[in-house]
């Protein structure tokens, strides 16, 4: 009896046909640009539309439209005299410590470290 509820069910659910799917299209080499972009941005691809969108991964916000070319800036790495390790911009006017403060040591996509500053808006890669 159990069988025949089997058979009755499967004969009673419609035969559907095969939805034939669309080659999504195959992504593009990543947009080459002049330099590179911002720390913490990644260029992706949007199978929907075909085309790449970029991301700021430490902002969580995302746009069509790259974001400008990163530029280093003059950030170089110092020590006191105290062997504490700092960095600072003679162009901003501006100095920091690497330990403590509102400054973030991060690791982007690429596996290269970068100085962020959300309160200041800025980041910089280490090492140009």
């Amino acid at each position: 009896q159990q069988q025949q509820q089997q058979q009755q069910q499967q004969q009673q659910q419609p035969v559907l046909p095969q939805q034939q799917q669309q080659p999504q299209p195959q992504p593009q080499l990543e947009p080459q640009r002049n330099g590179s972009l911002p720390p913490g941005w990644k260029a992706v691809w949007d199978a929907d539309t075909a085309s790449w969108y970029y991301a700021d991964l430490e902002a969580r916000s995302t746009a069509w439209d790259p974001p400008p070319a990163h530029q280093h800036g003059d950030w170089s790495r110092l020590i006191d005299v105290h062997d504490q390790a700092y960095w600072s911009s003679a162009i901003l006017g501006l100095s920091f410590f690497e330990r403590g403060g509102e400054w973030n040591r991060l690791l982007d996509k690429d596996g290269r470290h970068y100085w962020s500053c959300p309160q200041r808006g800025l980041r910089f890669f280490e090492g140009g």
